[in-house]
């Protein structure tokens, strides 16, 4: 996480105004939209520098500061903590490990594909999206596309794009344009929410 960062204090840059109204939104209205949408995360894609993880630890921030219980951590981090496992062969380990990230309100995963795609590792991210799908909700930070993740992330990668797919809204940060892109499948009912969504 960025220790200073909040959702106030973002810095918006040309190309991620909805990405900053959105995350607000995901934040300030929680509740309202679990009932609305169960288990229905985002998906923030994009060049670096464009504030995705400044984004993420603001939504971590607002979150636990309501009482809702948050977990965040890069998917790097969470492969390494089931390596850790897998060499100690610490499974009660595992399964408090995995309890933690199956049953929080919201898990925020960081840099998804910045780690190196293996099948093993892959598998553990599609367990993970499972276990959550249409009950809590995953925020996502990518550089890649769900296009490019899917060829990121090997034979399994096709069916993490799908779920994710499924379970969020991808958001993407360009840099260039006002405008996010949004899949268009839950666009209507986003844009409902959000006042001034472009």
């Amino acid at each position: 996480m960025i220790p200073n960062a909040t959702l106030g204090n973002y810095r918006e840059r040309a190309g991620c105004g909805n990405a900053i109204k959105i995350a607000n939104n995901f934040a300030d209205t929680y509740i309202e939209w679990q009932q609305e949408q169960p288990g229905l995360g985002l998906y923030f894609n994009g060049p670096n520098g464009l504030g995705k993880t400044h984004l993420l630890t603001g939504i971590y921030k607002a979150l636990m500061s309501r009482n809702i219980s948050a977990v965040f951590m890069t998917t790097y981090h969470m492969f390494q903590r089931f390596r850790e496992v897998a060499k100690v062969e610490d499974y009660e380990y595992e399964r408090r490990l995995l309890k933690v990230l199956y049953t929080c309100d919201v898990l925020l995963l960081d840099d998804v594909g910045g780690e190196v795609p293996y099948d093993s590792r892959a598998e553990k991210l599609l367990d993970v999206i499972n276990a959550r799908s249409q009950k809590r909700p995953i925020i996502y930070s990518s550089n890649f596309t769900t296009g490019e993740l899917e060829q990121w992330m090997g034979n399994q990668g096709a069916r993490i794009a799908d779920r994710i797919l499924e379970n969020a809204i991808t958001v993407t940060l360009n840099g260039e344009s006002e405008r996010g892109l949004i899949n268009d499948r839950h666009h209507d009912w986003l844009a409902g929410r959000v006042k001034g969504l472009g």
